[in-house]
């Protein structure tokens, strides 16, 4: 039988890590300038809502 991975990373570093990709992502975006496009808007706006989940998540568990 094969063993399960062991992940040593905790949740709680692992949501963190997630936010700052996702912030990464977003100064990705936000630094092309000129006319925005309705999918660069719909991309920001999850972008932000998936933070907005992470952080809700983080602060519960402390």
């Amino acid at each position: 039988m094969n063993k399960p991975i062991q992940n040593i990373a905790s949740w709680s570093d692992t949501l963190k890590t997630r936010k700052a990709h996702l912030n990464a992502l977003l100064k990705t975006i936000n630094a092309a300038t000129g006319k925005v496009s309705p999918i660069q808007t719909l991309t920001i706006n999850a972008i932000k809502s998936e933070m907005t989940h992470i952080d809700s998540q983080l602060n519960r568990r402390t």
